[in-house]
């Protein structure tokens, strides 16, 4: 569910080997001997080691799932949930498997059935026409295409019949976005309800993905015929799905949320660019924008769904439910893993301190992550991660073997530092993706400040400084170096840049340019990619 393959770090064979081998060593044939069967250990339920003190399961144990649901189901319901709707537009299967029904019943309503105007995604569509190339990746080119610039029906006809047999699907999910909350429940499936929090997936993500490149593609073909209202809405429609999806507990959602988003903010830069609006109608769009829902905190879901993922994890171990090579996607040599899942070791472990110890680590990443200065922020998760290297590095080094003869102590906390090491995802990255998404929106914010001048003056300015405070309340600096964004006036427009993640001013060139650049870009008019 959250990003279990990009969590690892190397070496967990090598750290699990130690700790197999150390605790071989202390207790010397005694595991070998008998097996006799031992209550699993006794985990105190309280806010400093399991988080979230209900609901229990009928063993005592936290009921993560369903923690997690009621905490990101406040206050939403079947009249105000735009997933309820989102999934009339998909289907009950968004990726060939049916959601169980007990996720549609979380929601409030029915399950969907089997058959229905449900969307079609453009590989399953293509499958089935025989005018369509052998290739079909030829297609998924022209769908990436029509989602960057204006186009006609005649340049890609594929993809104007695929949008029109989608008509009906995508005017349900511009229904959706009418509402105002977003909760897709996270369930296991039929045949194991009570699934691990880690194992839940979330199928409808991607799918909402897809909606978002169908409607950039149509708005840019309704930008082409003329149709500025239905572009708009579109792009509208697009941009308020990625926040949306952004508000589900988990870290995929909110990242996909973001990746949604800037598609959205791509294509509205490319709306102002080809329709040039009055002030008038600016002064409209920019309200609209400003409707737009809140995005989603980074912090607030490492904080819960994330934390929530790891104690989940750790009970189901305490218990024999879980092994770790479970979460060391198999790699390396498992025979020490499965030792370990014997169980017999995991008698040694002192859950409640180990988790209080995790816990550490949680609190510490959220409370970092909450800083309103994006530099101090990013600083921090430099030295969060560095911390976190070492501790890896600790523990892969012969002298925790020493340290494991200690007994109990040793043990736990090699135990606990083994899971965090396991289980916390690439905080820098993560971090960098929220920033970069705050500082595309000021940009896009900053181009309707610049159109408004324009619309104003006849043309733009000769710097951002005019722009201050009649257009936008205040110019923003650069989030990332804290220093005034590249901003120039050009014969043809103006071009102002982001130098982006890497701090590095790579004279306004990004990813789309050759050779690639990491700056965040806004030209005007926005540069044209004419069909190969």
């Amino acid at each position: 569910m959250c990003i279990t393959a990009a969590r690892h770090s190397i070496g967990f064979a090598a750290i699990i080997g130690i700790v197999i081998s150390s605790w071989c060593l202390a207790q010397g044939d005694k595991a070998e001997k008998a097996k006799p069967k031992v209550a699993p250990p006794k985990i105190t339920v309280s806010k400093e080691t399991t988080w979230a003190t209900e609901p229990l399961r009928a063993d005592g144990t936290v009921d993560y799932l369903e923690a997690v649901n009621r905490r990101f189901s406040k206050d939403v319901t079947p009249e105000n949930n735009a997933c309820i709707v989102l999934y009339q537009a998909m289907g009950p299967s968004p990726e060939g498997k049916r959601q169980p029904d007990s996720f549609f019943r979380k929601m409030g309503v029915e399950p969907l059935p089997d058959e229905g105007t449900y969307y079609r995604d453009l590989g399953k569509w293509v499958r089935d026409r025989p005018d369509a190339p052998k290739d079909v990746n030829l297609v998924f080119d022209m769908q990436s295409k029509s989602g960057e610039r204006p186009w006609t029906k005649a340049e890609f006809p594929l993809i104007a019949g695929w949008l029109k047999d989608n008509e009906v699907p995508l005017r349900t999910v511009t229904l959706a976005m009418e509402r105002t909350k977003y909760f897709s429940p996270l369930v296991g499936s039929d045949a194991e309800p009570d699934a691990a929090l880690i194992a839940v997936l979330l199928p409808g993500v991607q799918k909402s993905r897809e909606f978002a490149r169908a409607l950039s593609s149509r708005a840019m073909w309704e930008l082409a015929e003329g149709s500025q209202v239905d572009a708009w809405r579109d792009l509208m429609t697009t941009h308020r799905l990625g926040r949306l999806v952004g508000q589900g507990p988990t870290l995929i959602e909110f990242l996909v949320g973001v990746a949604i988003e800037s598609i959205a903010i791509r294509g509205e830069l490319q709306f102002l660019s080809e329709t040039k609006p009055s002030a008038k109608m600016l002064a409209l769009y920019r309200k609209q924008l400003d409707r737009l829902p809140p995005r989603a905190s980074v912090a607030d879901k490492l904080d819960s769904c994330e934390r929530a993922m790891f104690l989940d994890c750790a009970h189901r171990m305490a218990r024999g439910q879980l092994r770790l090579q479970d979460l060391a996607d198999g790699g390396g040599d498992v025979s020490f893993l499965e030792k370990l899942a014997e169980g017999a070791i995991m008698q040694s472990v002192d859950w409640d301190v180990a988790l209080k110890s995790a816990n550490k680590w949680y609190d510490r990443l959220a409370v970092t992550l909450r800083k309103p200065d994006y530099r101090e922020r990013t600083a921090e998760l430099k030295q969060f991660n560095e911390d976190l290297k070492k501790l890896v590095e600790e523990n892969r080094g012969p002298g925790v073997l020493l340290a494991l003869l200690g007994g109990k102590p040793a043990i736990t906390q090699t135990m606990s530092d083994v899971l965090i090491s396991l289980l916390l995802p690439a905080v820098q990255q993560v971090g960098v993706a929220e920033g970069r998404a705050i500082q595309k929106m000021r940009n896009l914010e900053l181009a309707f400040a610049l159109e408004a001048y324009r619309t104003d003056h006849g043309s733009y300015p000769d710097s951002l400084q005019p722009l201050a405070p009649k257009f936008i309340a205040e110019i923003p600096n650069d989030l990332f170096n804290g220093q005034p964004l590249k901003y120039a006036k050009t014969a043809e427009g103006y071009r102002f840049y982001s130098v982006g993640d890497n701090e590095q001013d790579e004279e306004g060139r990004s990813f789309d340019d050759n050779p690639r650049g990491d700056d965040l870009v806004v030209r005007m008019p926005m540069p044209r990619k004419e069909a190969k």
